[in-house]
């Protein structure tokens, strides 16, 4: 799994289709610009990215994201130009943090799928 909580972090982002690092790098900058790029991702408002990319990295985020109580502010479908596809799902824990979770179409819980806009 990949954590980014800065856009510096999302620029280095180099083994990740186009699509998926053009969209944490969005996501990273509307962090930066509004909650400050030194901000303690742990500590202070703001947030970060999850980024997943296999069955356990879905697990941890299932294990640390309660999907049955904390519903997606929306979950949208990205799709690659490779063909692969992706969910993008913004999740509010308070009204100033946020997890944006990325996770491969096939791995994504079926408690987020049920929000995408079709």
């Amino acid at each position: 799994m990949i954590k980014i909580a800065h856009k510096t972090e999302a620029e280095n982002l180099k083994h990740i289709q186009s699509e998926i690092a053009a969209r944490v790098a969005e996501i990273a900058t509307i962090l930066d610009e509004n909650y400050q790029r030194e901000r303690d991702v742990e500590h202070d408002l703001g947030g970060y990215i999850l980024i997943a990319e296999t069955t356990e990295d879905v697990e941890a985020i299932t294990n640390q994201v309660d999907f049955g109580y904390i519903l997606p502010e929306y979950v949208d479908l990205i799709a690659c130009e490779n063909g692969e596809r992706y969910t993008s799902s913004l999740m509010l824990l308070s009204s100033d943090y946020s997890i944006n979770l990325i996770i491969p179409l096939s791995l994504t819980p079926k408690e987020l799928l049920k929000y995408m806009e079709e």
